[in-house]
């Protein structure tokens, strides 16, 4: 007796089609790609199952469809890793201490490669991070956007595409910590740290820029575990709260 037939896996097969398009460099990045009605007949597939498998890259932010215009396949590499990362980090428990002893591993050395390879375009776009941090006031949304923008433009001049990729997203994914940990010190102590850093790579000194970026996360890391204590002992004294309120001790009952 022959064993059943297994159910073809179209999205899959579909998938697998597109990678290979992609690797073979019949789908470029920013290309228009076929009317979906094209692409079916082409593939020999349904619309229906064509349709399904262009909305999982879309969420997966391998092409944007743009209504009235068609798909495209996106340009940006970090759009694509975005996602998946994000669930790495939800799904395995990776913890801010853990993100924040990556960046202390890893971006001191690119620091210092920026300080090695940047060239002037790259030194303006610091500089006016700078200038826009010193001007956010009180918005702290303004001065984290210009925050890790500094940040990926180092990533930008140390050359290594790889690294600018993953830690873009290593710093979005901080985000929220930001937020919190940039109202814990003035404004002048956050644009003094990257100063350092810019005036390092400025002079080309790999040494005192990987020095210099080292400090500045370092600072970050402990603004981070303190403002962990600050929130545990928070939702401790909350719970506490809470727990006097709904279960008051047992009153005695009178003798006699």
């Amino acid at each position: 007796m022959r064993p059943p037939r297994q159910k073809e896996d179209i999205p899959a097969k579909l998938l697998s089609t597109f990678k290979q398009l992609i690797s073979e460099g019949a789908l470029v990045p920013g290309a228009r790609m076929p009317a979906e009605r094209e692409m079916a007949s082409n593939l020999n597939v349904s619309r229906g199952s064509l349709r399904q498998v262009l909305k999982m890259l879309e969420v997966m932010g391998v092409v944007s469809q743009r209504v009235g215009d068609g798909t495209y396949l996106n340009v940006a590499a970090p759009s694509i890793l975005a996602e998946p990362m994000e669930f790495l980090i939800l799904l395995d428990g990776i913890s801010f201490e853990e993100l924040m002893e990556a960046r202390l591993i890893v971006e001191p050395e690119l620091a210092a490669r920026a300080a090695a390879r940047g060239g002037l375009e790259h030194l303006a776009r610091l500089r006016q991070s700078l200038v826009r941090m010193g001007d956010s006031g009180d918005s702290h949304a303004e001065l984290i956007e210009e925050d890790l923008r500094f940040h990926r433009t180092i990533f930008q001049m140390a050359a290594n595409r790889v690294c600018s990729i993953m830690f873009s997203i290593v710093h979005q994914s901080l985000h929220k910590l930001m937020e919190v940990t940039s109202q814990m010190v003035d404004l002048e102590h956050t644009v003094k740290l990257h100063h350092r850093i810019y005036t390092a790579i400025r002079k080309g000194d790999p040494n005192e820029a990987r020095a210099r970026m080292f400090a500045h996360l370092t600072d970050a890391k402990d603004l981070l575990i303190r403002s962990s204590e600050a929130q545990s002992q928070a939702r401790l004294g909350d719970r506490l709260t809470t727990l006097s309120i709904q279960n008051p001790p047992p009153r005695r009952a009178k003798q006699g």
